[in-house]
């Protein structure tokens, strides 16, 4: 599907990110050696004049010209965790976007293959009576039945793993968290704790910068730049559990409309086989 490429292109961001944060962990700077500054000049055919900047961790050795100013958070203690909380962000919208998309992708499926038997939330949509006409002027009624149902179910905000469930619920998916469990090899409890942990997380970074919740029974422990403390291998485990998450909820969701479009193509033999019937001339 392509709400699974498109998924897995974003977990790919969320990754790079993690990469940018191990690369530069730890950068300091410090006085350049000159015989290094001197190859570096010559390499980039700059006057052995030019003063350079020299910054290094345990992994980089970065050279930089004085007049291209190096990020001073890169430099902070703390001071790239921003790049762990972008990438809480980054991972949190390749989740929205897959599930959104997964069920922009199949909800006329469902609806011709389930009809009264489709989800409630289905089942009790508003038509306005413009939506109705509609259907029988346009080049597609397939295509403008499948517009007017998605206009009740725009894109929004994952609050909890709850609107996963219900998302799952709609693609007519049974036992969604025992499935992708399985699937996961995972306890489905321990499985949503972290996804709601990282959701919760991407919220409080959204809505209040990663501040401390300072009327919280238990106050958040805070970085040197007064924000909730973060770790890299807190984001990264998360990560991976929401791409696993949305691997294994892909290969569910696959299995549930195949089945559905084999039962279209059977309920369309059926009514070809029945017009074959009611035109066949009788014996005489």
């Amino acid at each position: 599907m392509a709400a699974y490429n498109l998924a897995i292109q974003n977990f790919a961001v969320a990754e790079h990110l993690l990469q940018l944060f191990e690369l530069f962990r730890g950068l300091r700077e410090m006085d350049p050696d000159e015989d290094l500054r001197l190859a570096v000049c010559r390499r980039l055919s700059l006057p052995e004049s030019t003063f350079m900047r020299h910054t290094q961790n345990d992994q980089l050795v970065m050279y930089t010209r004085a007049t291209a100013p190096i990020p001073q958070a890169l430099l902070l203690p703390d001071g790239i965790n921003f790049l762990l909380r972008q990438t809480v962000i980054v991972s949190c919208t390749a989740l929205e976007s897959f599930f959104w998309d997964s069920l922009r992708e199949n909800v006329l499926t469902i609806v011709k293959a389930r009809r009264r038997g489709a989800d409630r939330s289905i089942r009790e949509l508003t038509l306005t009576l413009d939506d109705y006409l509609s259907l029988e002027t346009y080049a597609d009624p397939d295509e403008r039945l499948q517009q007017i149902i998605l206009k009740n179910f725009e894109r929004r905000t994952l609050h909890d793993t709850e609107s996963i469930e219900k998302i799952a619920t709609i693609l007519t998916v049974r036992n969604f968290w025992d499935d992708v469990g399985g699937r996961c090899g995972r306890n489905p409890r321990d499985l949503r704790r972290d996804l709601d942990e990282l959701i919760n997380r991407r919220n409080q970074i959204a809505h209040r910068a990663d501040r401390p919740d300072s009327g919280a029974d238990q106050p958040d422990e805070q970085d040197g730049h007064g924000l909730r403390t973060i770790n890299s291998a807190w984001v990264s485990a998360r990560v991976s559990t929401a791409k696993t998450l949305v691997d294994a909820a892909n290969q569910c969701f696959t299995k549930t409309i195949a089945g559905l479009e084999e039962q279209l193509q059977h309920q369309r033999e059926q009514a070809l086989a029945q017009q074959t019937l009611v035109g066949k001339p009788g014996k005489e």
